[in-house]
């Protein structure tokens, strides 16, 4: 009886192995983000959408821009926010848009505690991680972008003097 049943168990694990080999499957379908990947060193795209809800399309902007991705708690954009505003003037030339994936409450708030508001050139915007991630992968906060009709000038990640930005300013 043991023998019969130790080659009932073979026949039994022969099949078993057979029956659990891979199969030919077809291709797994692939799934894609809705933000494709500029060519480098052009404007991002992405949607950008102030408190009001209006969109702005970011690879449509015209002109002189800095994209600012940020983080509201962030320590680091504080301290560049801060300074931002110290300097205001020195970014006459260009258009900031401030991006964030936060709430815009949180947005908002950030806004006013470093005297951001009210100035027509700089803009406090919302966006997707999605996003931001399909344009510029995963970057430390703050990271600045400069823009020259379209396309990037300069970029920096990661807190930097502002002097350094300030300069690459054309």
């Amino acid at each position: 009886m043991t023998r019969v049943a130790l080659i009932v168990l073979m026949i039994v694990g022969v099949f078993g192995i057979s029956s659990c080999q891979k199969k030919p499957t077809a291709p797994a379908e692939v799934i894609t983000s809705p933000y494709t990947q500029p060519a480098i060193n052009q404007l991002p795209n992405m949607m950008l959408i102030d408190k009001n809800g209006n969109r702005t399309d970011a690879s449509k902007l015209k002109g002189k821009n800095i994209v600012i991705l940020f983080f509201p708690d962030c320590d680091h954009c504080k301290r560049e926010a801060a300074e931002i505003a110290e300097r205001i003037k020195s970014f006459e030339a260009y258009t900031i848009y401030f991006v964030s994936i936060n709430p815009f409450e949180e947005i908002t708030k950030f806004a006013e505690n470093y005297h951001l508001t009210g100035f027509n050139n700089v803009k406090f915007v919302q966006t997707t991680g999605d996003a931001v991630y399909a344009n510029y992968g995963s970057v430390p906060t703050p990271s600045a972008y400069i823009y020259n009709e379209g396309k990037m000038v300069k970029k920096f990640n990661g807190e930097t003097n502002l002097d350094l930005i300030i300069q690459s300013l054309q």
